[in-house]
């Protein structure tokens, strides 16, 4: 996402004395801009928070920004709590994590960088007569106490407790009318420094002492030095010594210095650099030293570190062909981060790099007492036993270099051909020191170090062919590989050392890529096309021919351009891909892209003195862990201008360095300082998303813990390792623990799952380096998916309660009609035991006294015959009428009234009466339990029997109304009637009452002597 190029810078030592050329130094550097996440290319001001993040002011709004994602903040005009202004003068993180800024109207305030928001802070200082911008710096001191100085206005303090700045002139005791132009804490003398336009004053608050010119209480030796020194408009305080940095603009002097103070010696020495940078105007914003005590100086137009042993400035400046340029009009502040990045705030955008960190240097070609470099391809780096390094070009010669890359003078004999040779290979002859060089068209020169002579000629056995390879077998004979595909043997003891002499084709290939000696001398030859050779170089014998197709080894190309012994079992061979041999047990395996090589596109191969294989890429370079099998590109990113790694080869210099050739230099670098086994930090969650809506993940940190409903369960995670020039050298891991079974590989940083079911979740993160060590802490986050309230455990809970209740209600009703059920067969039980019984005593009664009447009175016994046959009849409709109660067949009170109809008929059939039975519609549909019909039957009969018998009725009227859910049955016969209150009350009205107290009815007997009788019966019809 960022734009990064490669920078180099040539430090131009500020000296009158001519030092030895040497190799430019250089810096990789990563530029943002507009074109890549900055909101303005002018950026004032950078500082970085404790968490992390880094905070950049603009002139267009404030940002985060995490290594990957720039978050803007402005201001609106909307929200209260919003930036005032959106053109931020100068930042400042202190060590309580507080993001101070300034805007452009001088108001000063803090930013929350947990929940976003501003909020304004008081500086007390007399009203402005004009609303003009003054210059703001932050300062803390060695004790955290956090300063401002507005130039111009004063140095304030700011008080923690009253959240104000007021103003520190009068207690420190400054000279009035002295403007304040530049205030630092000094924490290697615990005391303040004061540039002002009418000169430098210094403060020791444990003394309370302050001293000037004229007023040197502390008998200070710089406050001596720079007497007579007014605008002081900068200072810097070397760490760990006495010594500082003051910058001077003189009164009327287009132009500042630049003033050295030795501690040591008590001396100042004064530097003009205009002369040394492209516009001689320039302007001195600031300087900064880092941690490992590099000290830069930077302004208009120019960024410079200082030499503070041979004070001198080394510029940068953009000389070095192919490069992008570093370019800016203004610096205006560098800022070092807590992994000693430096980062430095332009007119032109942001720049950062890490001089110390970076562990590639690219060379290009120098001859000594010459300043400008040659850009050239290089096909051979070669170190000899005297430390030099002999350098071989295609076109432009070859070049020579002490053990520091300080070039030196090629050897006269060369002086003819150095500039254009053709060189392909360099070979130190062990036994002899001579040193061969093949050429292009089969050309060869050999150099005696001893004499200084060179032989130069076209030996016949090469046929003018070009010579790409040599090496040496254990017996001091030198093979040769041709680009027409022959493999050539100089025989050294047949030769005698000649180097005219004693050579013999051994075999006729194709192109000849790679000559490699293995551990026990055997040669392997890589060809183009013709696949891999090994051979015996005593005999010549062709061992083994692996190519794909072959039976055993099979190789990942027919056409290898590298070879590497990897250890005493493996073989490796770059054939665009990687071909594995196991010379022990005769396997092969193959690793591609898929494998996690960064491409197909293996050309070089190297190890260092530990062991690990580096690769040379079209697109980069490659640490290959084979342990881990993890990869670790370095690319532009990391400082190789040119990564693409196709041509010449990959070389051991000194043990401890490699280098890889390029088509325009060569890639010089100590593997141990490329890879640190350090342990990957912990990664940082810098961003959170929720149904595609940014959520302020800051705000919900502290706890650990994100909520959200079932209907926003779409979540976007990033995440990040805040260091700033990890250039994707860190391979992340995320899991989602109840979702996720294993470890996730991220490709974007990134964790994006667009559906959680509701349930709790914990997020996991994790960074791993190429040496496979992971992060020493997980970064977690618990994430709880709350269900709808229908699926919430108390809700559930609450259903499985009502449920248990409902149940237990249900259980309740059908104990209670169960009992009543009981009851009601009990009473119709306890009822038919009565009818039964007096039924039975007076069939017994009737049945006695009727055999006792048998023989005296004939007519009598005929009485109580009839008798016992009306009272068993009675006993048998009464049984029959609780068995049609029970049958849950009758419930309706349709049944009732057919059984009602059904009996009207009997009595009509066996009396002289006419029953007239008329019912309400609706009453047929309605139900009624066994207890109520039972008894209402009863009630019923009764009351038809006592009409026909003993009032003698010739007509019985009876209705049935539904009246308010209350049924009303009204029998009403035209009989004698009798008298209420005067007749006794018989068994059938007595019973008639009994039934009706049992159903809790209303019953209601009127009646008249020769008028007749009316029942009424009221009652619910309980279903």
């Amino acid at each position: 996402m960022t734009t990064r190029f490669l920078l180099f810078l040539f430090l131009v030592l500020v000296q009158t004395v001519p030092l030895p050329a040497q190799q430019a130094r250089q810096y990789s550097f990563t530029q943002y801009t507009t074109a890549n996440g900055l909101v303005s290319n002018h950026v004032n001001a950078v500082g970085q928070d404790t968490e992390g993040y880094m905070w950049l002011a603009t002139t267009n709004g404030l940002q985060r920004f995490d290594g990957r994602d720039f978050i803007t903040f402005k201001h609106n005009r909307n929200t209260a709590n919003s930036i005032p202004s959106n053109n931020l003068a100068t930042l400042f993180c202190d060590k309580k994590g507080r993001i101070w800024i300034v805007n452009e109207d001088n108001r000063v305030g803090i930013f929350d960088g947990a929940r976003f928001t501003y909020q304004e802070v008081q500086v007390d200082m007399p009203p402005m007569p004009h609303s003009l911008y003054h210059t703001s710096i932050f300062k803390q001191d060695w004790e955290g106490n956090l300063y401002l100085l507005m130039i111009g206005r004063g140095v304030f303090l700011y008080k923690e407790k009253e959240r104000r700045f007021v103003p520190i002139a009068r207690e420190f005791g400054l000279p009035e009318k002295w403007v304040v132009l530049y205030f630092q804490p000094d924490s290697n003398r615990k005391a303040y420094w004061f540039g002002c336009d009418s000169g430098l004053i210094k403060y020791s608050p444990s003394q309370k002492q302050i001293s000037y010119a004229g007023h040197n209480q502390s008998a200070d030796p710089v406050i001596n030095q720079f007497a007579h020194t007014p605008n002081i408009q900068g200072i810097l305080p070397v760490n760990g010594s006495t010594s500082m940095l003051i910058f001077h603009w003189p009164h009327r002097h287009p132009v500042p210095y630049c003033y050295w103070y030795d501690g040591k010696t008590g001396t100042k020495k004064r530097h003009f650099i205009g002369a040394h940078i492209p516009k001689e105007y320039h302007e001195y914003r600031g300087a900064s030293q880092q941690k490992n005590g590099t000290i830069w100086l930077y302004g208009l137009p120019f960024i410079a570190e200082l030499d503070t042993l041979r004070q001198s400035f080394q510029f940068v400046h953009q000389a070095a062909p192919y490069s992008e340029q570093f370019r800016f009009d203004v610096g205006l502040q560098l800022f070092e981060d807590r992994d000693q990045n430096a980062w430095l705030a332009t007119t032109d955008g942001l720049f950062l790099f890490n001089p110390a960190a970076q562990a590639f240097n690219a060379y290009y070609l120098l001859r000594p007492n010459q300043t400008q470099v040659i850009d050239g391809p290089v096909e051979h780096v070669k170190q000899l036993k005297n430390g030099q390094i002999w350098v071989g070009t295609w076109g432009i010669g070859f070049y020579i270099y002490d053990s520091l890359f300080r070039p030196v003078a090629t050897p006269p004999a060369f002086h003819a051909w150095k500039d254009k040779m053709n060189l392909w290979f360099i070979q130190e002859h062990s036994p002899t020191g001579l040193i061969f060089f093949g050429e292009q068209t089969g050309f060869m020169k050999v150099y005696n170090p001893t004499t200084g002579t060179v032989w130069s000629g076209q030996l016949p056995v090469f046929k003018e062919r070009t010579i790409r390879q040599m090496a040496e077998d254990k017996a001091g004979n030198i093979w040769f590989g041709t680009q027409g595909g022959r493999l050539v043997k100089w025989d050294y003891k047949k030769s005698g050392g000649d180097p005219t002499k004693g050579y013999e084709l051994v075999h006729e290939l194709g192109l000849i890529h790679k000559l490699y000696i293995d551990w026990d001398g055997s040669l392997w030859v890589g060809t183009l096309g013709w696949g891999t050779y090994h051979i015996d170089p005593a005999t010549g014998k062709i061992l083994h021919h692996v190519t794909r197709e072959s039976s055993g080894w099979k190789a990942g190309s027919n056409s290898p351009t590298d070879i590497i012994r990897y250890n005493d079992s493996l073989l490796l061979l770059a054939t665009g891909n990687i071909t594995v041999l196991n010379t022990r047990n005769i396997t092969h395996r193959i690793v591609t892209s898929d494998d996690g090589l960064p491409s197909n596109s293996a050309y070089l191969l190297q190890t260092d003195k530990r062991g690990r294989v580096w690769i040379g890429l079209q697109n980069g370079l490659c640490r290959w862990n084979l342990r881990q099998n993890s990869f670790t590109v370095f690319d532009r990113r990391d400082g190789i201008q040119f990564d693409n790694f196709t041509t010449g080869g990959a070389f051991r210099i000194r043990d401890s360095l490699l280098a890889f050739t390029t088509s325009h230099n060569f890639l010089v670098f100590d593997p141990d300082k490329v890879m640190h086994a350090i342990q990957p930090p912990q990664v940082t969650i810098t961003g959170m998303q929720v149904m595609n809506k940014r959520l302020n993940y800051d705000s919900i940190r502290p706890e650990g813990r994100l909520e959200l409903n079932h209907t926003n369960n779409s979540i976007t995670i990033d995440y990040a390792s805040l260091q700033y020039l990890e250039h994707g050298q860190l391979t992340y891991y995320h899991k989602l623990e109840g979702l996720d079974e294993d470890w996730v590989r991220s490709t974007r940083n990134q964790a994006i799952y667009n559906y959680l079911p509701y349930r709790n979740y914990r997020f996991l993160v994790k960074a791993v380096n190429g040496d496979g060590e992971e992060s020493a802490q997980v970064t977690g986050l618990n994430i709880q998916v709350k269900p709808p309230f229908w699926r919430s455990y108390w809700f559930m809970a609450m259903m499985v309660f009502i449920v248990i209740a409902f149940l237990y209600w249900l259980d309740r009703l059908r104990m209670q009609k169960l009992r009543a059920t009981e009851s009601i067969r009990t009473r119709i039980a306890t009822s038919l035991t009565e009818d039964l019984s007096n039924s039975l005593s007076s069939i017994n009664i009737s049945s006695e006294l009727a055999k006792n009447k048998v023989e005296q009175d004939h007519l009598r016994t005929r009485d109580y015959i009839h008798h016992i046959s009306e009272t068993s009849n009675r006993m048998t409709q009464a049984m029959y009428d609780m068995v049609w109660s029970i049958n849950p067949q009758n419930d309706q009170m349709v049944k009732t009234l057919e059984r009602m109809k059904q009996f009207a008929l009997e009595q009509e059939s066996l009396h002289a009466v006419n029953i007239r039975i008329d019912a309400d519609p609706f009453i047929e549909d309605r139900h009624s339990d066994m207890e109520h019909r039972y008894e209402l039957l009863s009630v019923f009969k009764e009351a038809i029997i006592n009409a026909v018998k003993h009032s003698d009725a010739r007509n019985i009227q009876v209705q049935l109304r539904l009246r308010k859910k209350k049924l009303q049955l009204l029998i009403q016969d035209d009989g004698k009637g009798f008298d209420t209150t005067g007749v006794a009350k018989g068994r059938g009205i007595m019973d008639m009452k009994r039934r009706a107290a049992a159903i809790g009815a209303d019953l209601e007997i009127l009646s008249e002597l020769n008028t007749g009788t009316l029942v009424r019966l009221e009652m619910k019809l309980s279903t």
